[in-house]
């Protein structure tokens, strides 16, 4: 949800790219594709064609981006663990606290340097209590099902990303949306779409 009459530029990242031979996974490798993406569509934000002039103004008063992940189900499945299960919950919290929290890392650091969105200055005290929030609840996720890397890295990311946001505020009034992925999953070669479970061995994709 955000706010009316307005657009978002979505990209996604296929989990599995990041997904070592010995079953680790790629921390710093997720970290840098999501800095990576995330300032490719900030450009775009300035580049794109809007459908009405309220939609167009709302979109560069808010800078809303929406960086995801796709292939998640399938991770989980590779990791050995069952969907629905602490330590799938437990995975798929860290790696989009990290995700999320780099969003807003690179969105503060480039606020150093661009100012933060035209309308960040009327928001700044509620935004910064959600930016809080969502660092208080990567600091929850449960450490007995978690990974210690991916739990350790999805704490400081969301330390650094209230840090950085307290000084300079953040160049985007939203970073990160898990999209379904529908289309551009077959592209990208993934199994399973967004965050979603497998729901079939043989699948069908008719007007892609």
């Amino acid at each position: 949800m955000f706010l009316d009459d307005s657009a978002c530029n979505l990209s996604s990242i296929n989990l599995m790219k990041f997904l070592r031979d010995d079953g680790s996974f790629d921390i710093d490798g997720v970290r840098y594709a999501c800095r990576l993406f995330f300032v490719a569509q900030e450009i775009l934000v300035d580049f794109a064609s809007y459908p009405t002039k309220q939609i167009g103004q709302n979109s560069h008063d808010f800078r809303p981006l929406g960086l995801g992940y796709a292939n998640l189900g399938t991770l989980l499945m590779v990791m050995g663990l069952p969907y629905d299960s602490d330590e799938a919950r437990a995975v798929s919290s860290a790696l989009t606290a990290i995700m999320c929290g780099q969003a807003y890392v690179t969105s503060a650091t480039m606020a150093a340097d661009k100012a933060p969105f035209p309308g960040y200055a009327s928001n700044r005290d509620p935004m910064l209590k959600v930016m809080t929030m969502h660092r208080e609840a990567a600091h929850q996720i449960d450490p007995e099902a978690c990974p210690r890397d991916l739990l350790e890295a999805a704490c400081a990311d969301w330390d650094l990303a209230v840090e950085l946001g307290k000084k300079h505020g953040y160049r985007n009034a939203q970073t990160t949306v898990v999209a379904p992925t529908g289309t551009i999953g077959l592209l990208m070669d993934c199994d399973t779409t967004g965050i979603e479970p497998d729901f079939a061995l043989v699948k069908f994709k008719k007007l892609s």
